[in-house]
C-alpha cells in the first residue's frame, strides 16, 4: 500500500508540476505526472536537507497544496476513450501478461549476486538517507563505502521518500520503485506513441514493451536498480524532443529539457543523454534565430535545478567520482571488442525483434515520410551507445566484466526508445493517411515563442 501512495503522490505532484504542458488525457497525466513527481520529490527532500528542514511527509506535500487547490477549481475533465476494438482487447491483454507474471517474484527479491548492485548502492542508501534524516551524513562519510557515492540521487531520496511515508525503513517499499517506474514506462510509452500514430499501433508497440524480456529483468528481478528509471527519462526527453522538432511546440521543448534533466539527476549516462539533447536543441533555436529567453530558459534551466546542485555538492564533500569517463588511460584496442559486443542487442531471448525492427525502420523512414526529426530518435540511442564506447575505451576496469555487468542494462535502457522509433515508422506505413495530422501544430498556451519569419 505504501509503494501505492508513493506512486500516487508522485503522479499527483508531477501533474502539479507539469500538467499544464502535458495533453493526452488522464494516461499521460498519471505515467508522465508520476516520472516528474519522483523527480521533483526527490529534488526537494535534497533541498529541504541542505535547508536543514524535517522529513516530515505533510512538509513536503504542504507547498503543494495551494497549486492543488488552484488545479481542483478549475475542474480538470479527461475524455473519456473509445471502446477497444478486437485487435487493441489482444493488445491491452498481452500488455499484463508478463508484469503479472513477474510481480510475485518482485515481492520476494532474493538477495543474490546478481541484485546485489540494486541493494548496495540504490536502496542501502535510501535507508541511509531516511536515517539520517539528510544526505549530509551519508556525503561526509562517502569514502568509507563501496557503493559509488558519486552517483546520483535520484532513485536513492524517492526511496528514502517511500520511508518517510512508511513510517520505517520498508525496504519491500523502496525496491517497489522499479516496478512503479516499469509502469510509468508503458504509460509514457502508449502516451508519445498514441500522438504520432493510430491506437491500435499504439497498443500493440506497447505490448511489445511490456513483454521484453530483459526489460522485465531489470525492472522485477534486479528492482531496486535505477536502469528502469533511467529508460523512462530517456524515452520522454527524446519523444518530446522530437515532439518540439516536429511540431514547433515550446512546451515540448520544455519537457524535452526536463526529463532529459531528470536522466542526468538518475544515473551518470544521463548526463551524456542530457548533452545531446541539450545541443540539439541550442542547435535549433540558434539557427531558428528565436529570439524568446523563455525558450532558452528552457533549455537551460533545467539543467541548472538538477544538475549543478549535485556536482557542487560531489566537490564540496569530497565524493569519490566515478563518472561515465573516469580519468584512466585510454585503451583504443577496447574499441573492437567493444563494438563487436553490441551484437547482443539482436538476440531474440533477451530484446525480441526490438533492434531487428529498428534495423528495417532505417531502412523504410524514408518511404514512411516522417522527415527529418524523426532520425532524432535512433540519433539519440546512437549517442548513448557511442557513450558507452567511450567508456570503454577509457580502461577503467576490465573489459570482459564491464560488458558482462552492463551492456544488458544499457541496451535495455535503450530499448524503448528503439521500439518506440519503430512504432512511428510501421505505423505510418500501416495508416498514412489517419496518422499525417495526428498533432496539428499549435501554440502552447504557457510558454509562447515567437516564430521566426525566416524560412
Amino acid at each position: 500500500m505504501i509503494a501505492l501512495a508513493g506512486a500516487a503522490l508522485a503522479a499527483i505532484v508531477g501533474w502539479l508540476a507539469a500538467g499544464r504542458w502535458i495533453r493526452g488525457g488522464w494516461p499521460a497525466g498519471a505515467a508522465l505526472g508520476f516520472a516528474a513527481g519522483a523527480g521533483v520529490l526527490s529534488l526537494q527532500l535534497l533541498a529541504y536537507s541542505l535547508l536543514h528542514l524535517p522529513w516530515k511527509p505533510w512538509l513536503v506535500l504542504l507547498p503543494w497544496a495551494p497549486l492543488a487547490w488552484q488545479r481542483l477549481r478549475q475542474r480538470p475533465a479527461f475524455q473519456r476513450p473509445a471502446p477497444p476494438n478486437w485487435l487493441e482487447v489482444l493488445a491491452l491483454l498481452a500488455m499484463l501478461a508478463a508484469p503479472a507474471l513477474w510481480l510475485p517474484y518482485e515481492r520476494a527479491m532474493p538477495l543474490t549476486t546478481r541484485g546485489w548492485d540494486a541493494w548496495a548502492i540504490w536502496l542501502f542508501k535510501a535507508k541511509a538517507f531516511y536515517l539520517d534524516g539528510n544526505v549530509q551524513g551519508v556525503l561526509a562519510r562517502a569514502g568509507e563505502f563501496a557503493w559509488q557515492p558519486s552517483y546520483p540521487l535520484l532513485v536513492p531520496l524517492y526511496g528514502a521518500f517511500l520511508h518517510t511515508l512508511a513510517g520505517t525503513a520498508s525496504d519491500a517499499a523502496a525496491k517497489s520503485l522499479s516496478p512503479c517506474f516499469f509502469f510509468a514506462l508503458l504509460g509514457v510509452f502508449y502516451c508519445l506513441a498514441r500522438r504520432f500514430t493510430t491506437r491500435p499501433a499504439a497498443l500493440v508497440f506497447t505490448a511489445m514493451l511490456a513483454n521484453l524480456h530483459m526489460v522485465n529483468i531489470v525492472a522485477f528481478e534486479l528492482a531496486g536498480y535505477a536502469d528502469t528509471a533511467l529508460s523512462v527519462y530517456l524515452l520522454a526527453g527524446a519523444g518530446f524532443l522530437y515532439a518540439w522538432l516536429r511540431d514547433g511546440q515550446p512546451s515540448d521543448l520544455a519537457l524535452a529539457s526536463v526529463f532529459s534533466s531528470l536522466a542526468a539527476w538518475t544515473k551518470n549516462e544521463g548526463l551524456f543523454f542530457l548533452a545531446g539533447v541539450g545541443t540539439v536543441a541550442a542547435a535549433r533555436l540558434a539557427v531558428r534565430r528565436i529570439p524568446d529567453w523563455r525558450c532558452w530558459m528552457a533549455v537551460l534551466l533545467p539543467p541548472a535545478v538538477t544538475v549543478l546542485p549535485w556536482l557542487v555538492l560531489r566537490r564540496w564533500y569530497h565524493v569519490p567520482a566515478s563518472d561515465l569517463f573516469a580519468a584512466g588511460r585510454w585503451n583504443w584496442a577496447n574499441l573492437v571488442p567493444g563494438i563487436g559486443s553490441f551484437a547482443q542487442a539482436f538476440q531474440l531471448g533477451r530484446y525480441n525483434l526490438t533492434f531487428w525492427l529498428l534495423l528495417g525502420a532505417l531502412l523504410a523512414a524514408r518511404r514512411a515520410g516522417l522527415g527529418a526529426p524523426w532520425w532524432i530518435l535512433p540519433g539519440l540511442a546512437g549517442w548513448q551507445m557511442l557513450g558507452l564506447l567511450g567508456a570503454y575505451a577509457a580502461g577503467r576496469n576490465d573489459l570482459g566484466w564491464w560488458i558482462g555487468t552492463s551492456l544488458d542494462r544499457i541496451l535495455a535502457q535503450l530499448a524503448p526508445l528503439a521500439l518506440f522509433a519503430s512504432a512511428l515508422i510501421f505505423g505510418a506505413l500501416a495508416a498514412p493517411a489517419q496518422t499525417e495530422h495526428l498533432t496539428p501544430r499549435r501554440e502552447s498556451r504557457n510558454l509562447k515563442a515567437k516564430r521566426s519569419k525566416t524560412k
